[in-house]
């Protein structure tokens, strides 16, 4: 899941229920279906100084989402637990 607070304070204005999605990995626009989008790529942003995933909405025909979202996912406490 995507990092919310990182994926609010580095993209366009959205809704809780958006920032839900998108961290979800479905697209805001496609609510309240909840429609998948794919990863076109990943680089590293000197602007933000992070990983961003250009990233687009999977129903091509219908919904346009195109956006660049932090490749950062948030901690869920487990990271790490099965290497040490």
């Amino acid at each position: 899941m995507l990092d919310k607070l990182l994926l609010a304070k580095n993209t366009v204005y959205y809704t809780d229920q958006q920032l839900e999605a998108i961290s979800k990995g479905f697209c805001p626009n496609c609510l309240p279906k909840y429609s998948p989008y794919r990863i076109l790529e990943t680089y590293y942003s000197e602007e933000l100084k992070i990983n961003v995933h250009h990233v687009k909405c999977d129903n091509l025909v219908k919904c346009e989402w195109d956006e660049e979202v932090p490749a950062i996912r948030s901690d869920n406490g487990l990271e790490g637990f099965f290497n040490s």
